[in-house]
Formats: C-alpha cells, structure tokens, sequence
C-alpha cells in the first residue's frame, strides 16, 4: 500500500515518511497556487483553482466572483473567439492576482508564526491594531486594491 502512494509523486512521499518517523503528527501548509497560464484549448481555471493567494488571505471567494466576471466578460466580447477570450483574461488579471499572491507571501510569517515568539508578536499586533486610530490607516492602505473593474457591454 505504502508503494502506491509513493507513485503519487508531489509531496505525498516527504509527507508519509514525515509522519512515520512520528509518534505525534501536526502539520498545515500554507501554500500558494501558482500556473503559467490559467487555460488551455477551451477550458478555463477561475477562484482558488486558477491562483490562490493563500488560504490566510481570505479573498477566495472576492477573487474568485471577479475573475468569473473577467472571464465572462472577456467570452462575451470575443464573440466566439474563446482563444482570443482566454488570453484576454488572463492578461487582464495576471498583474493584479500577482501582486496579491506576493502581498500574501509577505504576511505569511505574520498570519502562521513558526516560533513562539513570532505567535507573541502576532498576537500583540492584532490588540494594537484593534485599537481604530491604528487600525484605521494600517489596514485601508493593507487592504486597498488597484484594479478597475471594466464595464462589459449587457447582451
């Protein structure tokens, strides 16, 4: 059975042989989604299944509805050109969901500390920046996106 799962290649070996070297097993990853290209012939990824940021980003579900928008949009003004549609809609959202991925990697540390202290300081910030005279300019200049949602013609 063990020789199975190892053919399924990816991480799952490192995984399994982690864990048989445990008597207490814990662990989480926290990982990022990251293609070349989000279709291939006719078919498109869109949300988390195209490029998650992060499962600490909370914005699955934003980024997911926008980039079906995109899609739908970049379908609807090709007019059957699903090639053309697709690079479209790639193009449109390569730069945006980039920098959300890179905006993601950087609170990683913050969001999932490897240390005891790191987990201190996380918690200490979360207080201070409940605190709304901080809270306020930190988390609208954190939190601010700069994209423009285009406007698709309704047919």
């Amino acid at each position: 059975m063990r020789q199975a799962y190892g053919e399924m290649g990816w991480e799952v070996p490192e995984l399994l042989d982690a864990m048989d070297a445990s008597d207490d097993v814990y662990f989480d990853r926290v990982s990022q989604i990251r293609l070349p290209h989000w279709s291939a012939d006719r078919v498109a990824l869109v949300g988390d299944a195209a490029a998650c940021p992060s499962l600490l980003a909370g914005e699955g579900t934003g980024l997911g509805m926008l980039k079906a928008y995109i899609l739908a949009g970049e379908l609807h003004r090709a007019d059957g050109d699903c090639a053309r549609a697709l690079a479209a809609y790639e193009s449109r959202l390569q730069t945006f969901i980039s920098a959300k991925q890179k905006g993601a990697l950087w609170f990683r540390g913050f969001f999932a500390p490897k240390t005891a202290l790191g987990l201190t300081v996380r918690n200490l910030a979360v207080r201070v920046f409940a605190l709304p005279l901080l809270a306020k300019p930190f988390w609208e200049r954190s939190l601010h996106d700069d994209f423009t949602l285009p406007e698709y013609p309704m047919s």
